[in-house]
């Protein structure tokens, strides 16, 4: 079975990990990355193929981060964690998290919504495709390039590639680079006398 995953976006470490305990206590569950770099942000976001985006509204002042987050709302669900209810905006927010929630509460908030994804993702038994900027990373895997040579050469942070990384494993469900070799000789992202 699929698991359901999570984005973490906040500026505090402490609530960060927090809020990913929480999430670990929940079966079937996955946080796929945990965020507060701002300048960073932007590009991971525009990647970001999780499930659940938790992110703290307050971050999202910037009009372009905004419209990629509204992007987003056909495949992910937004989840907002709040310091003050005043913090909240106008996005379709499928749950809000308060500072003051605590451990069971934010466990049966969350377990709702993962309960609801689940039953989607059963309906669907196709497998998850690989977006076009991850084809092109994991065509550079397959050729030997380190993450910091797939950076450098796709003009990316090290840090968003290993985000790619992270999703290609999961969507495919293959974890060794070898593997990822084989799936793209053999569904023709490079050919078989390019691989090293």
């Amino acid at each position: 079975m699929l698991k359901v995953t999570f984005t973490i976006y906040e500026e505090s470490f402490l609530i960060r990990k927090g809020l990913a305990f929480a999430i670990g206590k929940i079966p079937n569950t996955q946080v796929i990355e945990q965020n507060d770099n701002s300048e960073e942000i932007y590009e991971i976001l525009k990647n970001d193929d999780s499930d659940f985006i938790i992110i703290n509204p307050k971050i999202m002042t910037n009009n372009n981060l905004k419209e990629i987050v509204e992007q987003k709302l056909i495949n992910t669900q937004l989840i907002a964690f709040l310091a003050d209810s005043k913090e909240l905006n106008e996005l379709k927010w499928a749950e809000t998290i308060s500072i003051y929630d605590d451990q069971n509460i934010i466990i049966k908030k969350i377990n709702k919504l993962v309960g609801h994804k689940e039953t989607q993702k059963s309906k669907s038994n196709s497998p998850e495709e690989i977006s076009k900027r991850e084809t092109e990373i994991l065509k550079n895997i397959a050729l030997g390039f380190s993450n910091k040579e797939i950076a450098d050469k796709l003009f990316l942070s090290t840090h968003t590639v290993v985000t790619h990384r992270k999703n290609i494993t999961r969507k495919l469900g293959i974890k060794t680079v070898p593997g990822l070799t084989i799936y793209a000789i053999l569904n023709k992202i490079i050919d078989i006398n390019e691989a090293k």
